[in-house]
């Protein structure tokens, strides 16, 4: 009788707890049931069932449910909506619910003000709870200093750190970044920047795959130079309309690498895809295209200055610089204004534009838009030509042979007239024109000594030619014999004139002596 009176008791307590778990098991499984389907792609079984948990107070459906009504999955988008769950969720502390009341009080939706302080403070307390889109987007507020936040590189990477270990990839590309410009004390490291944007660019993450493109682009951080792939990661990232993937696959159209045919037309239809996402280097190269005329567009100044000053107006140095020569040369549709001319060199030139760099030397030296200062226009030149440009270059040799506000020295003159002859038209800088026509020459005269003696020669120049047309200096590269038609060749061409196009540039002429 005790074995049978000591099995019912026993009974009786696994009937009690049974009763008091099933009620617990059978709010579990709708929660799990609402994650299935919206993994699925069940949308509308996902909203019923996180609504119906949400109501009775659920925090993690309360999270979901917003997230559903965001993003218009299984129900019309209703940002407001979206925003009232997502209150709720976070003031019972559910991290999910946090960091996306941040994301709204950031972007201003739902009927909130745009405020990066609410922001700042709901990313905190979903960070600090190891969510990992909040310490992404905490480490973006401290890299920007938004939100009352100082601006702090430092706590920008041991934000991204925390979320990029993580797996959360937009935080691998940021933490890239860092690296790759040697930021947040970081030391400058290409080989992880390219380690961290590859971790992203293989989740699928859009700036990750651009990113990895522009590595593989330039041969960095331990890869080999390599435009297919280049183009490969490019076009992942435009699949996504990333406009800098967008601007980037464009360029590699336009000049033809990376297995892709040269095509302006592909060129200009990727660059128009950025631009109209507001992306500056599309928007530099659109206006470059109506500037030029090419891609089957109508060559259309006013509408590449339009291009121009939307680029440059968000710190693009290209477009700042080329806004720079629109005012100088008082062309689509602006006054002709030197003053406005240098503001926009200045500030390309300071963020280190060879071409602008240049442009503000020649200002300097020829006392446009600002008081004539041959030593300014030294240091201007001498940085652009140390990044390789051909006109800096040219002038800097003009300076040092001729002692203009520097000691004349033969020596450093020849040494950037060299350095100059040997530039293959780098990417970027002022390009070296053959086949000049001019709208006005004077023809080199044989020497009389020369002609008696029978001599015959060559002689090639280069000619310094400003934005008004006219020859500024002759240099000769290269004459056989030497010295015998220099000074004859100097006279004639300085005398040379060209229609004007509102640029300086470097032109190069042969000349034969020939008996006849």
């Amino acid at each position: 009788m005790a074995l049978s009176t000591n099995f019912l008791r026993l009974a009786r307590v696994v009937s009690f707890l049974l009763a008091t778990v099933l009620p617990l098991a059978s709010v579990a499984g709708p929660s799990e049931d609402a994650n299935a389907a919206d993994k699925n792609g069940d949308y509308a079984t996902a909203f019923r069932l996180w609504r119906e948990l949400a109501e009775q107070g659920d925090a993690s459906a309360q999270a979901n449910l917003g997230r559903m009504y965001r993003d218009g999955r299984g129900v019309s988008a209703d940002q407001a909506e979206a925003v009232k769950w997502f209150r709720k969720a976070a003031e019972q502390g559910n991290a999910l619910g946090q960091a996306n009341l941040g994301a709204m009080y950031q972007s201003g939706r739902g009927g909130l003000p745009q405020d990066d302080k609410q922001a700042v403070e709901w990313y905190r307390k979903a960070a600090e709870q190891g969510n990992a889109r909040a310490q992404n987007n905490l480490g973006a507020m401290y890299q920007s200093g938004h939100g009352g936040l100082p601006q702090d590189d430092k706590q920008a990477v041991e934000w991204y750190r925390k979320a990029a270990e993580q797996g959360n990839a937009r935080a691998q590309n940021n933490l890239g970044f860092m690296y790759q410009n040697g930021r947040g004390g970081l030391s400058q490291d290409d080989k992880q920047a390219v380690e961290w944007y590859r971790k992203a660019a293989e989740q699928g993450d859009a700036r990750g795959q651009n990113s990895l493109g522009v590595m593989y682009a330039n041969g960095r951080g331990g890869l080999q130079q390599d435009d297919t792939q280049a183009v490969k990661w490019y076009r992942k990232a435009t699949e996504q309309s990333n406009a800098l993937g967008q601007a980037n696959l464009g360029f590699m159209y336009q000049i033809g690498r990376g297995g892709l045919p040269q095509d302006d037309k592909q060129a200009l239809e990727w660059y128009r895809k950025a631009a109209e996402q507001g992306n500056a280097l599309g928007q530099a190269n659109l206006g470059a295209m109506y500037q030029s005329g090419h891609g089957g567009l109508p060559q259309d100044d006013k509408q590449a200055v339009e291009w121009y000053r939307k680029a440059a107006e968000q710190g693009n140095a290209a477009a700042q610089n080329a806004l720079g020569s629109m005012y100088r040369g008082g062309r689509g549709g602006l006054p002709q204004d030197d003053e406005q001319a240098v503001q926009w060199y200045r500030k390309a030139a300071e963020q280190g534009s060879a071409n602008a760099e240049t442009n503000l030397g020649h200002m300097y030296k020829s006392g446009r838009g600002v008081a004539k200062d041959e030593a300014q226009a030294v240091n201007w030149y001498s940085k652009a030509a140390e990044q390789g440009n051909v006109l800096a270059q040219t002038n800097l040799g003009v300076i040092y042979r001729d002692g203009r506000s520097v000691s004349r020295d033969p020596a450093e003159a020849e040494r950037w007239f060299r350095r100059a002859a040997e530039q293959r038209d780098p990417k970027g800088e002022a390009p070296v024109r053959k086949h000049l026509v001019p709208i006005s020459k004077v023809e080199p005269v044989y020497p009389r000594g020369t002609v008696l003696a029978g001599i015959v020669g060559h002689v090639v120049a280069r000619l310094q030619i400003d934005d008004r047309g006219n020859v500024t200096d002759v240099i000769i590269k290269e004459s056989k014999p030497k010295l015998v038609f220099d000074d004859e060749v100097i006279r004639a061409l300085s005398q040379w004139k060209f229609r004007p196009d509102g640029d300086w540039f470097v032109g190069e002429l042969d000349v034969d002596f020939a008996l006849k």
